[in-house]
């Protein structure tokens, strides 16, 4: 089994490109395992099955409120409502986006993993991730197996190291772009007003705010991060758009210098706006970067995925007041360089 991720800043046609892998018969696409993990990726230490299974499944608090309340993001395409669970009472973590993905029956598919991982034994929290991907890989008839996570980027570091053996491709577009579609989405509204509310209680990061904070941060703000959610305040809150712009370039320099450590053979770039402009060509440089050589299948994939593409996607930040569009820009700037440097220089 291969092993590759995709990676970059989020709201950068990765979404896109899971549905074009999907489409190969080789490839697995695996969409948001890591996002909805998040920190429990990354423990350290053993799981047996039955630990592994509770990491897998536990409800995530937070997503299901986002659907319940209304701020559902376009990844969540689990069928809420005629499927068998329910936010209201928890939703299991890898039900929300990464079954759907795989399968139109993701309720079956959960089953079938929950008559498997509970009797795996103890291993490495990596490896027991390893298996997983290699018995999906197996049921779905793969050999390639594709993790894509939104906002990825700023893991790089961690994926090498818990996976010597896999490779990255480095998805990028358009800063000024890539925020603007952040400014619209609700993950990325509440991860920035997490920020702020963590800045005006002088705490490091959202994930060290407690009940001994709450009066530390105004009332506003708090009921905009604590469910149930008000949609309304969340997507219409003042949020600058320059500070998606300053998200977007932290997470560029982050994980560009984490992918200038590795070896150069390690790890490629897919540019969104070529892939709008070119998708063959785009798709087929990939396809030799994960090992798909040229042929007939290869060839009809590339022509059904060109089909996908929607041309009229890119330069949306181009439709921006001039004043508000030149400063987003210099938010993006830090990124946009250190974007530069590792590409001319890798």
């Amino acid at each position: 089994m291969d092993l590759i991720f995709i990676v970059g800043t989020g709201r950068c046609g990765s979404t896109l490109i899971s549905r074009i892998l999907s489409r190969h018969p080789d490839m697995l696409s695996v969409s948001e395992f890591c996002t909805l993990l998040r920190a429990r990726f990354y423990l350290e230490g053993e799981l047996d099955g039955p630990g592994y299974w509770r990491m897998l499944t536990d409800p995530d608090p937070v997503a299901d409120a986002m659907v319940r309340d209304g701020l559902k993001a376009s990844e969540h395409i689990y069928p809420y409502g005629s499927g068998r669970f329910d936010p209201a009472s928890g939703v299991p973590v890898i039900s929300h986006m990464t079954l759907p993905m795989l399968t139109d029956d993701p309720d079956a598919l959960y089953d079938e993993l929950a008559a498997e991982v509970p009797a795996w034994p103890l291993r490495p929290i990596a490896d027991q991730h390893r298996r997983l991907f290699g018995w999906l890989a197996a049921r779905f008839d793969r050999t390639i197996v594709v993790e894509r996570s939104g906002g990825s980027l700023g893991e790089v570091a961690g994926l090498a190291a818990a996976f010597p053996e896999s490779r990255f491709v480095y998805l990028t577009r358009d800063g000024a772009d890539s925020a603007l579609s952040m400014s619209r989405h609700p993950g990325f509204r509440l991860m920035l007003l997490g920020r702020e509310a963590a800045l005006a209680a002088g705490v490091e990061t959202p994930e060290r705010l407690g009940p001994e904070h709450a009066h530390l941060v105004p009332a506003g703000l708090l009921r905009g991060l604590v469910p149930p959610f008000d949609p309304g305040r969340v997507m219409n809150g003042d949020v600058p758009l320059t500070a998606f712009g300053a998200l977007w370039s932290d997470m560029i320099c982050a994980g560009a210098a984490a992918l200038a450590q590795l070896p150069a053979q390690r790890w490629t770039t897919m540019s969104y706006e070529d892939l709008i402009r070119d998708p063959r060509a785009e798709l087929g440089r990939f396809a030799s970067f994960v090992g798909i050589a040229p042929d007939a299948t290869r060839d009809d994939w590339i022509n059904g995925a060109a089909a996908l593409v929607d041309q009229s996607r890119p330069g949306a930040s181009s439709r921006l007041d001039p004043r508000l569009l030149a400063a987003l820009r210099r938010s993006c700037a830090p990124g946009a360089t250190a974007h530069r440097e590792l590409v001319d220089h890798p």
